[in-house]
């Protein structure tokens, strides 16, 4: 059970650096475009961190794939 809280708060925090870069981009010419890259590249990180920590999750047998 804690890994699925843990799996589903990566995953709240990769839409937050979405809505992140959304606020900065929205912004228009006033906004900080470094802003929404930093953000930008903070959610494709977390992004491919969760994929790696779900796979080696999966082979190490911590989370248990299941057919619907």
């Amino acid at each position: 059970m804690a890994i699925k809280i843990v799996i589903l708060l990566a995953l709240g925090l990769v839409v937050w650096q979405l809505a992140s870069a959304l606020k900065a981009l929205s912004r228009g010419g006033d906004g900080d475009p470094q802003r929404m890259l930093q953000a930008l590249k903070m959610r494709v990180m977390w992004s491919i961190i969760i994929v790696a920590a779900l796979f080696v999750m999966g082979a190490l047998g911590v989370i248990d794939p299941h057919g619907l």
